[in-house]
């Protein structure tokens, strides 16, 4: 069974105007009712301009946990906010590649690559 830790990254300071949510682990078949769960009552109740994904330690994704992170991105895009992917480890961005999420969400290299679009 897999699992998923998701961490929400506290800012610095309250000017700020996005939250970065950190994935650790894998998300699968086994998995993701739960995290579409959490996920979008999240977003339900996201107030800042961007969302950023962290996922410098997310080693594992199939098919559905993509059509995930697309209707997650189509979601918060509907709300007027942004949505940025950053560090894919190279597994999980040739999934991406392969689905076609990348032409979606162009996947960034750091937090700081983020944040300079959001400003």
């Amino acid at each position: 069974m897999a699992k998923l830790d998701l961490n929400v990254i506290g800012k610095k300071s309250d000017d700020q105007k996005f939250v970065i949510v950190e994935f650790k682990g894998e998300m699968d078949k086994s998995n993701i009712s739960d995290i579409r769960t959490v996920l979008l009552d999240f977003i339900e109740k996201f107030s800042d301009e961007a969302l950023i994904f962290d996922l410098t330690y997310f080693d594992f994704i199939n098919s559905e946990g993509v059509g995930l992170m697309v209707s997650l991105y189509y979601k918060v895009n509907k709300l007027g906010k942004k949505l940025f992917i950053i560090n894919p480890q190279p597994q999980v961005n040739d999934v991406f590649g392969l689905i076609g999420l990348t032409n979606v969400v162009k996947p960034l290299s750091s937090v700081e690559e983020a944040i300079s679009l959001i400003n």
